[in-house]
């Protein structure tokens, strides 16, 4: 019985990187080669930078039990935000806070209404998106801000990859190495049982609300770069893309011990690599947010099976 507990451990484990050998032969086939190309390969990475960032920082939440759908609105606001700064000549150190604290001042009002105040997280980040998205939406109603030009040299491989990396190492101390990833997973696995441990709920889970905020503003500043310029489309559709990637890496939306943030890593890879495939099939990329979403809602009906505690409690 233990043997197959154990085999049936290590095969959830491998699908997600069996998903992303799968995907990589069939769009290599079915593209005639135009995925594996050096272009489109950078085209890959640059897209998979930003929504991997989120991800870590969204794993903190998720592991925990909570939602967050706000992402592409908060990082639409702080791409706003930052370049109305940035035009003012401030050094692009400054910009890079900007972007953080923007993002941050969402978060923290998510948390605190949802963690203290005791609202849905799932109505508390749907909220907040549509007050960032009204903003959005009026500011850059009649006219398109642009970033210096300075910014540009932002825009390489070199410093999206570092800040990934960096990211990511921050990220997975503070996850798998620190009370307060522990904390988070025992909350998602059990809050009655955690809180008798001794685990203070309500901070570990706005400490969470934090942590993805920051990486939020982060990931925001690397949009930023790569965009040169903010309108209302910017951050559209980004909260699908950070959940997607959660759900394709095999992180439970129950939260509990079963979280890793490798798979925060494996599903931002595999959720750009589905879309950017689909696309060179020549599927219409309305049509590929709609094959998106119903493999979103197939994941999350498998997770919900295989988990006791359910994704939807």
């Amino acid at each position: 019985m233990k043997e197959k507990a154990k085999a049936k451990e290590i095969l959830q484990k491998i699908i997600p990187f069996l998903g992303i050998i799968l995907m990589i032969i069939i769009f290599q086939v079915g593209g005639e080669g135009k995925l594996l190309t050096k272009g489109n390969i950078n085209s890959i990475l640059n897209q998979t930078v930003y929504i991997a960032i989120m991800a870590f920082g969204a794993i903190f939440v998720y592991s925990h039990g909570g939602m967050d759908l706000s992402y592409g609105g908060v990082i639409g606001f702080s791409v706003l935000v930052a370049i109305l700064v940035a035009n003012t000549g401030v050094p692009a150190g400054v910009v890079f806070i900007t972007n953080i604290l923007a993002a941050l001042v969402w978060f923290v009002l998510n948390g605190v209404v949802s963690v203290y105040l005791q609202v849905s997280p799932f109505i508390t980040s749907l909220c907040i998106m549509y007050m960032c998205r009204g903003i959005l939406n009026t500011v850059c109603a009649s006219q398109k801000y642009s970033i210096p030009v300075e910014l540009f040299e932002f825009d390489n491989q070199k410093f999206k990859l570092g800040m990934l990396l960096g990211v990511f190492i921050i990220c997975y101390i503070l996850f798998e190495k620190t009370a307060i990833g522990k904390d988070n997973k025992a909350i998602g696995g059990n809050p009655a049982a955690a809180k008798q441990a001794g685990v203070n709920v309500n901070r570990t889970r706005m400490i969470a609300y934090i942590i993805s905020g920051i990486t939020v503003g982060i990931a925001g500043f690397i949009l930023m770069a790569r965009a040169g310029s903010v309108s209302t489309s910017t951050g559209q559709g980004m909260e699908m893309n950070v959940v997607t990637a959660l759900v394709l890496g095999g992180v439970p939306l129950s939260g509990g011990s079963k979280v890793k943030m490798i798979g925060a890593v494996v599903g931002s890879f595999s959720v750009i690599l589905l879309r950017n495939g689909l696309i060179i099939l020549g599927v219409n990329e309305r049509v590929v947010e709609g094959i998106q979403g119903l493999l979103l809602l197939l994941l999350v009906f498998l997770t919900y099976v295989k988990n006791k505690d359910g994704v939807l409690e």
